[in-house]
């Protein structure tokens, strides 16, 4: 049965049979391509502008075909029957290997290689070379992205390793880590193996009371990573202690230089530093709930690294009378612990990389006079996300938040790719993904300072604080009483837009607009481009015992 689409103005006409479909010139009948779905044409579908052609196959899968050059751009992935009607796990992949999506989805995904049933691999082992966050979005935008390499031509052998050892690696194992529960305990940087067939390697790791599941991966030489070895340890009764939550907030409204300044940061940290308090304090699952919070001139990019070095155990300097009063009461953080990091104040992206820019950006010259020696400067005194990373590497708490809310704040610095910021970073989806946290960041490259003066908030803090958590607007998935930390993310990073559609249709209805950094395309769907996307990232597995956030009193 033969399926029929045309395509706006009536240029292309796309017709399928099977698993083919020819583009024909609608005018002169010509044959433009003959496409191959893999999956079948059920249906067949053009982009509003006609440059893409969508083929449903049977499956429930749907291929993006780009109409000029008659190439596959991406699959998306339908995981109902996977996961089931309700869930809302989402992949999409290139022919190349580039992929996006959540991890629960990665983990029921096999690639499979060479047409053969048995040789298939899971497409979390090719995270650090072919994980692209936005894939789609930039592709509907008009990107081309390309893999560096064919995913298929990778050295798939995958080093067969224990818990603390190593073995029949012929390709090599690098960059050994073991988890405690799904958190980052220990890593062994680098080749583990150092010429030898084989290698056993010791750790000091606390165990709690109770289950402790350890779980150890590393990489191959072509940067692929192998399969989870696990081991199951319990503790005993007698090793139970009373939990701490540890609140770090940083807000930056006064910067070093005065251009750089922004409204709502500093009370941005400030009410989600209460907030979060005042609810851990009714829920008694921490024995105590410490907070630190520095604004402004405390803000620097020293304050903040030792605020994470003190959760680490690294912080020597912590106590000095030269710090903060608000950083003095910190301390390593336990297995049992809980760390929940906030940054408010300008972030930036540049290339795979991303930025908080402290209260020091080193540069005095304004905004307006910012060359590309200025804007390396800055970086230059910012905190990047292999910092990030490398300091928080070595904090051993069992629940671990970080929100970044660069809302208000515009694009700090100017990214070649203007639609990529923050939330789009492929290093913060690394870091969620190596250390086994939870990650939220609101969009700042789609807006500049969105009018938020009726709200006295930023709209992620707002739609976290003061609608997730003074009300129950975020017990969504399951409406139980309680907020997971998942519920709370998911509930903010589909607020935020609807949110901001208000705000502009009622601006508009006044005949005003509002001032965006980077505007989006004109015509059907621009107004909802425009707006702010907020993007969590999640841990790699499902935890045992869920971060609660909020709920009724213990």
């Amino acid at each position: 049965m033969e399926n029929i689409a045309i395509s706006p103005k009536a240029r292309i006409l796309a017709v399928g049979n099977g698993k083919q479909v020819e583009l024909l010139d609608s005018a002169t009948g010509r044959s433009l391509h003959i496409l191959t779905a893999d999956d079948g044409a059920k249906s067949l579908t053009f982009s509003p502008d006609g440059r893409i052609l969508g083929i449903a196959g049977n499956s429930g899968n749907e291929e993006l075909w780009d109409v000029a050059s008659g190439n596959k751009l991406v699959t998306l992935v339908n995981l109902v029957g996977v996961l089931g009607g309700d869930s809302k796990e989402w992949l999409v992949v290139t022919p190349d290997g580039l992929f996006d999506g959540s991890p629960a989805a990665w983990g029921h995904i096999l690639w499979r290689f060479s047409g053969r049933t048995f040789d298939v691999t899971p497409v979390e082992i090719f995270f650090n070379e072919y994980y692209y966050p936005g894939l789609l979005a930039d592709i509907l935008h008009g990107q081309r992205p390309r893999a560096s390499q064919d995913i298929s031509t990778k050295d798939r052998r995958q080093p067969i390793k224990l818990v603390l050892g190593v073995a029949n690696a012929p390709a090599g194992a690098r960059d050994l880590r073991l988890f405690r529960n799904g958190s980052l305990v220990k890593v062994w940087h680098g080749d583990v193996l150092k010429g030898a067939e084989h290698v056993s390697l010791e750790a000091t790791v606390r165990i709690v009371a109770g289950e402790n599941k350890f779980t150890a991966y590393a990489f191959n030489q072509d940067n692929i990573k192998s399969q989870d070895a696990v081991l199951t340890v319990e503790g005993a009764e007698s090793l139970k202690r009373p939990a701490v939550l540890y609140v770090v907030t940083v807000g930056i409204n006064a910067y070093a230089d005065p251009e750089f300044n922004l409204k709502y940061a500093a009370a941005d940290a400030q009410v989600f530093a209460e907030e979060v308090k005042r609810q851990q304090i009714k829920l008694g699952r921490y024995s105590r709930v410490e907070v630190a919070n520095v604004s402004d001139q405390d803000a620097t990019k020293a304050n903040i690294l030792l605020a994470l070095k003190a959760l680490s155990g690294g912080g020597a300097g912590a106590s000095s009378g030269s710090l903060p009063a608000a950083l003095r009461n910190l301390a390593p953080a336990q297995p049992e612990d809980g760390v929940i990091l906030f940054y408010a104040g300008h972030g930036t992206a540049q290339e795979s990389r991303f930025y908080l820019i402290p209260h020091d950006l080193g540069h005095s010259g304004g905004r307006g006079n910012l060359n590309e020696e200025g804007a390396q400067t800055i970086l230059q005194h910012s905190i990047s996300d292999q910092e990030l990373e490398e300091t928080l590497e070595e904090v051993d708490a069992g629940q671990v938040l970080l929100v970044i809310d660069a809302c208000n704040s515009g694009q700090a610095l100017e990214a070649e790719e203007k639609r990529r910021g923050p939330m789009n970073s492929k290093g913060l989806a690394q870091l969620a993904y190596e250390k086994g946290m939870n990650i939220l960041t609101a969009s700042q490259s789609y807006q500049a300072a969105l009018e938020a003066s009726q709200l006295g908030h930023g709209y992620l803090t707002y739609a976290l604080v003061e609608e997730g958590l003074k009300t129950d607007a975020a017990d969504i998935a399951p409406k139980d009483g309680q907020v997971e930390v998942r519920e709370w993310l998911d509930y903010a990073t589909s607020r935020v837009p609807q949110m901001q559609e208000i705000k502009i249709q009622e601006t508009r209805a006044q005949g005003r607009e509002l001032a965006f950094v980077a505007r989006a395309e004109s015509g059907e769907g621009a107004e909802k481009q425009e707006v702010q996307r907020p993007r969590a990232f999640y841990r790699r597995e499902l935890q045992q015992q869920p971060f609660i956030i909020a709920g009724p009193q213990k």
